[in-house]
């Protein structure tokens, strides 16, 4: 079996390529850190599995996922990411996607999800589908903060939690005019006008605690 494990943390790769080849014995596993190697690899020959994470660096491989399940057809895509948010859920499926992951999850179920598309059906936490049931017990229709990009979307999160502009240039090693310019485009693709409406939006529509 061919797997290729794309994730920007060499140390995280590291660990995730242990677990797999103790549960899978005989796996090959190649490495991918940017989307540009993903594409590269996925070109230059065909694997079984392909388990990715969404945010590399300042790329987002849901960005290159159609065109990565163009070039392999039949390899299922486990997203393995830190994002739960049901905003990526839903995009990661719809662009081709087979399963979805949060790291936070134990390599029991990472097993379990890597069998469980390698069979041919979907996998998603229990946590993630409870998610989505909600989302679409209210219908499919895209809600204002799904049109913003995988950073944007970041940077709102972190703002409805209450974290100063400061605050989220530090975690995220930007500049504070960087914040503050992603915060005014989310306001405007949002149509909201004050951090205090972001985040009543996000309380609303259950994106936070």
């Amino acid at each position: 079996m061919r797997i290729l494990l794309a994730d920007d943390h060499a140390m995280f790769r590291s660990g995730l390529r242990r677990i797999i080849e103790y549960d899978f014995p005989g796996a090959c596993i190649e490495e991918a850190s940017s989307c540009l190697q993903v594409l590269d690899k996925v070109k230059g020959g065909v694997f079984d599995l392909l388990i990715l994470d969404i945010a590399m660096g300042d790329e987002n491989s849901l960005d290159v996922l159609p065109e990565v399940k163009q070039l392999q057809k039949s390899a299922p895509v486990l997203i393995l990411s830190m994002y739960g948010d049901r905003q990526f859920v839903v995009k990661a499926l719809r662009a081709g996607a087979s399963g979805y992951l949060t790291k936070e999850h134990t390599p029991e179920e990472l097993a379990q999800g890597i069998r469980a598309v390698l069979s041919g059906r979907r996998y998603v936490s229990e946590s993630i589908a409870a998610n989505l049931a909600d989302y679409l017990a209210v219908g499919d229709t895209e809600r204002p903060h799904e049109s913003l990009s995988r950073r944007e979307q970041e940077v709102f999160l972190k703002i409805a939690r209450g974290k100063s502009v400061s605050d989220i240039a530090v975690e995220l090693s930007v500049s504070v005019k960087t914040v503050s310019t992603y915060r005014t485009r989310i306001l405007e693709k949002m149509s909201l006008n004050s951090n205090a409406e972001l985040m009543r939006y996000a309380l609303k529509h259950k994106l936070v605690d």
